[in-house]
């Protein structure tokens, strides 16, 4: 378990970096063996707390720029078959120096990119990955949804995170009225289900999901996963 957090402002409106890190300190207890934050100013600002399993070393360390620099990546969760997605890039394999992971996953990317590597990812995940050459940003989820991605998005900041409350504060939206529709769907059901959030403008990355951000503001959601057709005809 890990945790993570980051911002991109299409208005140039990033918080400052030790408002940044206090935000990020709410999910410690999710990652207490490190502790990073990596920033393009005026732009993104990705943080994360690590709790090191696979990799024990700094080369396990995140947020993670992939091989080529054009990938900034954040990455909680456990990718079960990432050393079948290492054969399956060849040669390049052999310059993977981290056996964890989340190199596996930035090498990838690099590869192939990123939705196509998200569709053949196994595991419990939540990513978030922003491309410097078109600056644009995903998020995505795990089919399960074990691992938790919130986010909030008024057209012009992206904040996203492991934990609902590092949303709820963030500058941009902590003073977000309460939905009246999600607080009667809390009281009806006990809990907030994807993709709502109860503040406005905040919401839960659902399941099997890929949100996609560009740099004019336009949003986009696709699935990685569906459950497959059901066959009526087997008997």
């Amino acid at each position: 378990m890990c945790g993570i957090l980051g911002q991109f402002s299409l208005n140039n409106n990033l918080i400052p970096r030790e408002q940044f890190q206090n935000i990020l300190a709410l999910s410690k207890s999710r990652g207490p063996d490190q502790t990073c934050i990596e920033i393009v100013p005026k732009r993104v600002q990705f943080g994360f707390n690590r709790l090191s399993v696979l990799d024990l070393s700094n080369k396990g360390s995140q947020p993670i720029w992939s091989p080529s620099g054009r990938y900034l990546i954040a990455f909680n969760g456990e990718i079960y078959n990432h050393q079948s997605l290492r054969l399956e890039l060849g040669d390049i394999e052999k310059q993977i120096k981290s056996h964890g992971d989340t190199a596996s996953l930035a090498y990838c990317i690099d590869a192939i990119g990123i939705i196509d590597t998200i569709k053949k990812l196994e595991g419990m995940f939540a990513i978030a990955v922003w491309d410097k050459l078109k600056d644009s940003i995903f998020l995505s989820r795990d089919f399960a949804g074990i691992k938790p991605l919130f986010y909030g998005w008024d057209g012009f900041n992206l904040v996203f995170a492991s934990q609902y409350n590092q949303i709820s504060n963030y500058p941009h939206y902590k003073n977000k009225k309460i939905n009246q529709s999600v607080l009667k769907l809390y009281l009806y059901q006990h809990f907030i289900p994807p993709p709502f959030g109860i503040l406005e403008n905040t919401f839960a990355v659902f399941p099997g999901e890929i949100i996609m951000i560009n740099k004019h503001g336009e949003l986009e959601k696709i699935n990685h996963w569906s459950f497959p057709d059901f066959d009526d005809t087997i008997t």
